[in-house]
């Protein structure tokens, strides 16, 4: 299973124009991308919850994968807090932060995380280290951090690969996802390149996806979005989180779904002016069934700044075709969620830091 990562990138966004295709949903073709306007109206969807008895201060990630409720702390000493998701029972802690071979020094969320051989994992970057792959039942046994494998980047053209991307992704063991990021890194040569799919034994760029291959527009400009790694590593979503939009990307065909929620395409610069900047997407989830999706319904972002006036918030759930399945009323204001990998619970935790445990029966 993947993670999300909140990051800015550069994305080039199509106007244009539709036709009327299935009964949903409107699709335009063409040999690169399709627009799918979302024409559905569908039922709100409550969900049982209850509040688990997990008390941390600011939790800043989690994932749930197999047994273990894995929480992050990126402001304490050892990051990774590990819980069991059948007791609650505190299982231990590791990854410490410093310069040590299996230490962080600039760590941020959690891409991406995977059953393997029968063992939950996830993946650790450390910029500008390393790329490790995280053992979470080894860990735990040995109350410190343990790596299945590394990837490090001191040397080649890896190296400025490296430096020049935000989060890096396993495609397989000989194959990494690369994402561009100038305004982290400072490199702004070859900016056009979205993902760079680099081959670990050669130390080259086998392929590359780049703005062109999502729209037909000239000019990027800034976004901010969360993007999810299918399970199956062949796909991906960007949700955006000023615009009311979400893109299916196919990473073997280098195409994209451009989707809609709202209906109608509408001018991207005019919706990223300040009078009108909206809070959409602020989080996401993905598993090889579903995507989900947290939204905050559109509000100001100058009204979102207070969260006692922020809007309670919504689960919307895609499938991988860009078909709008669920709209799920949370009735809490959430910050972070994670889905088990049998989907049968989302985790979140609310603006008040408590741990909810939701149902996810209703959905299935």
């Amino acid at each position: 299973m993947n993670k999300k990562i909140f990051i800015l990138i550069f994305v080039i966004v199509a106007l244009s124009s539709c036709r009327n295709g299935t009964k949903n949903s409107a699709f335009q073709k063409s040999s690169r991308f399709e627009t799918v306007l979302i024409t559905d109206t569908l039922p709100i969807i409550n969900l049982s919850r209850e509040v688990l008895p997990i008390n941390l201060i600011y939790p800043t990630d989690m994932v749930a994968i197999d047994t273990f409720l894995v929480v992050l702390q990126h402001h304490e000493e050892k990051i990774i807090k590990v819980f069991s998701m059948n007791s609650y029972k505190f299982l231990g802690e590791f990854l410490r932060k410093g310069g040590g071979p299996n230490e962080v020094i600039v760590f941020g969320r959690v891409s991406q995380w995977f059953i393997e051989e029968g063992e939950p994992k996830i993946m650790i970057q450390s910029y500008p280290n390393y790329l490790a792959v995280l053992n979470i039942r080894k860990s735990i046994e040995a109350g410190e951090t343990v790596y299945d494998r590394k990837y490090t980047f001191e040397k080649g053209q890896k190296k400025n690969l490296f430096l020049a991307s935000n989060s890096v992704y396993e495609i397989n063991q000989s194959e990494l996802m690369m994402t561009k990021d100038p305004l982290r890194s400072g490199i702004t040569d070859n900016c056009n390149f979205f993902w760079e799919f680099y081959d670990c034994k050669t130390d080259d760029v086998k392929r590359n996806i780049v703005y062109e291959n999502f729209t037909g527009m000239i000019d990027p400009f800034l976004k901010e979005s969360n993007r999810l790694l299918k399970p199956d590593r062949k796909k991906a979503a960007l949700l955006y989180s000023k615009i009311n939009l979400i893109g299916i990307v196919d990473l073997e065909q280098a195409s994209i779904k451009q989707i809609y929620p709202g209906g109608k395409i509408f001018n991207v610069q005019t919706e990223l002016e300040i009078d009108n900047r909206k809070s959409y997407f602020d989080e996401g989830e993905c598993t090889d069934q579903y995507i989900f999706a947290l939204s905050s319904k559109g509000v100001k972002v100058s009204e979102k700044v207070n969260i006692e006036a922020a809007p309670i918030s919504q689960l919307d759930v895609f499938d991988w075709n860009g078909n709008y399945i669920y709209k799920v009323d949370l009735g809490e204001r959430i910050r972070i969620i994670s889905v088990d990998n049998n989907q049968r619970y989302l985790y979140a935790v609310n603006t008040d830091d408590a741990i909810i445990r939701y149902d996810l029966s209703a959905l299935k």
